[in-house]
């Protein structure tokens, strides 16, 4: 079966491609768009797509790559996805999307979801048969595995990855890909790159930093460096709080962290596995928040919280509401969340810097907090995040002009475009072969107040930002330089215990009891952190709350261990 499948495949695209050679010259061009030289190394492939032949010369699309068919009929596609702004014109709202939109003759009408919504409206789509063309599935197994086993989503056609050679090579790097691939015999999810040629490390590190001030640190006699213990951390809280450096009086914010980046700040560094099974020394499954370590890290969180280091109001705080305190209203002295390259410039420049008068340079600094016992814990992020997925119903003309748009961001030329934007109008080589960016100063390419609002994660995007924010010219160097010691850094001051590979067979598992585990951990820790009188007090309602989870606990924990 699937021997025949191939061929008749095989026999699909020779005639497909050879329509492509005699329609390949039907698209205009944005002026600025043409191809640069191949210098910059952006991409794991700038090979085009199958062109039956054709001339790369002839191509109308940067880089010479070609289509793998013909773009005479005009197709509209409806997408639902997060980061999108709502009620945009991604057709032609602005010059880039409509680039895209011209180039390869579409018309897209986007359902903006939020983080909040975003697992649930598409799973009640997808479960009714109501999904749109193209998804963004914040991959879930347990749900992947539902909607496989119905047939609710597509699977892509046998040689695909010949056909659109350069996707699935950033495909075959996410890690996730080749790992479901084989579990399900096929491929139904593109998962989206966050690294593609500038991989950080394996295991791979995550954004999330401690942002604080500089300037008050160096005030109240705290070291600066680049990584710090959580005891240190309610250190520099509690200088902070005494000495006032910034004379804020009851404004004051020593450290203010939602519950969310609390508990990864103060337990998840002590625990690597804080809030999940995971495989101990002795080769048995365990229940991570079970730990002694997790009770260490409970132990520093209530320090922090009864010491007057955290923000005492920190379990009312919302959406981004810590980020702000510190880079808008700048009342904190710091705060523990996400730290990718471009956050580093953002936070910084656009808003600190703006909003404070102060300079940001001087003034704030970010850090790799550490556990107790020295070491970095964390996880293996995995090399993606979000994951496309298309309606088992789309017709072979969508789907098939969805993925040479996909495969086309995923070459030099293509994913230039989407990062940096048009050549010799937003970017421009140097006499060196250096990217240099031709925006005015201060101008952002993307985000709803920059040049194009439609460059977003939204148009043909499998590989993400992630990778080329440490060449981006509008990134200031310095921050991509740090940026860069920070994620190292991380895989060095680790232990393969602390910094954990993945356990496939754990992330693919699934069963009815498993199901019922995936508890609030945000607000159970924090409930315990903020009811506890004092340790002893805490220590005994850990192991209470312990207790009353095994219930559910230890049927998976037996499950685990019977595999």
């Amino acid at each position: 079966m699937k021997a025949s499948k191939k061929l008749g495949c095989i026999l699909l695209v020779v005639v497909i491609l050879i329509a492509a050679v005699a329609c390949s010259g039907n698209s205009d061009p944005e002026p600025g768009s043409s191809a640069p030289a191949t210098s910059a190394s952006t991409s794991s492939s700038s090979q085009p797509a199958a062109s039956g032949g054709a001339d790369a010369a002839d191509s109308d699309f940067p880089g010479g790559w070609l289509p793998t068919t013909s773009y005479d009929e005009r197709v509209t596609f409806t997408m639902a996805t997060v980061q999108t702004l709502e009620g945009y014109d991604y057709t032609a709202g602005d010059d880039y999307v409509k680039w895209w939109s011209d180039n390869f003759n579409y018309d897209i009408e986007v359902t903006s979801l939020t983080f909040d919504t975003w697992s649930e409206r598409l799973r009640l789509w997808i479960n009714s048969g109501d999904m749109p063309d193209i998804c963004v599935f914040d991959y879930k197994h347990p749900d992947a595995a539902s909607y496989v086993d119905q047939g609710l989503i597509k699977e892509l056609p046998d040689g695909w990855k010949e056909r659109w050679p350069t996707l699935a090579s950033v495909h075959d790097k996410t890690t996730l890909g080749p790992e479901i691939e084989k579990i399900f015999d096929g491929n139904y999810f593109l998962p989206r790159a966050r690294f593609d040629q500038n991989i950080p490390g394996d295991p791979l590190p995550d954004h999330i930093a401690f942002w604080y001030r500089k300037d008050w640190a160096d005030a109240v006699g705290f070291p600066i460096k680049t990584t710090y213990k959580t005891s240190e951390l309610i250190d520099y809280g509690v200088l902070v709080k005494d000495q006032d450096p910034g004379a804020l009086g009851a404004n004051l914010l020593p450290i203010s962290s939602r519950p969310n980046w609390a508990m990864r700040c103060f337990v998840g560094s002590n625990n690597t596995h804080y809030k999940t099974f995971y495989k101990g020394d002795d080769g048995t499954y365990q229940w991570g928040p079970a730990s002694q370590d997790t009770l260490t890290g409970l132990k520093l969180y209530l320090e922090a919280f009864q010491s007057g280091a955290l923000n005492p109001e920190f379990f009312t705080l919302k959406d981004i509401d810590d980020y702000d305190q510190f880079r808008v209203s700048a009342v904190s002295g710091g705060y523990f969340g996400e730290a990718p390259t471009s956050t580093l410039h953002s936070n910084r420049i656009q808003y600190f810097g703006v909003n404070t008068s102060l300079d940001p340079d001087e003034c704030v600094g970010v850090a790799t907090i550490l556990g107790e016992d020295g070491n970095y814990h964390q996880e293996d992020l995995i090399n993606y995040w979000g994951t496309i997925i298309f309606n088992p119903d789309i017709s072979d003309v969508k789907f098939e002009r969805y993925m040479d748009m996909l495969d086309f961001g995923c070459t030099e030329q293509g994913y230039l475009l989407q990062r940096v934007g048009f050549e010799g109008t937003d970017w421009e080589y140097d006499a060196n072969g250096e990217i240099v960016s031709l925006l005015p100063e201060g101008q952002n390419l993307a985000g709803q107040t920059g040049k194009y609002p439609g460059n977003s994660y939204v148009i043909a995007v499998a590989k993400l930002a992630d990778d080329f924010a440490f060449q981006n010219p509008n990134i200031k160097k310095a921050y991509r330089d740090e940026s860069w010691v920070l994620y190292t850094e991380r895989c060095q001051i680790a232990t393969p215990q602390s910094f954990s590979a993945t356990d496939w067979d754990l992330f693919t598992f699934d069963s009815p009891s498993m199901r019922k585990t995936l508890l609030d951990f945000d607000t159970e820790y924090t409930n315990l952190v903020t009811t506890a009188k004092d340790e002893a007090d805490l220590e005994a309602l850990w192991l209470k709350w312990i207790e009353q989870q095994m219930p559910i606990i230890q049927p998976v924990l037996d499950e685990l261990n019977a595999m």
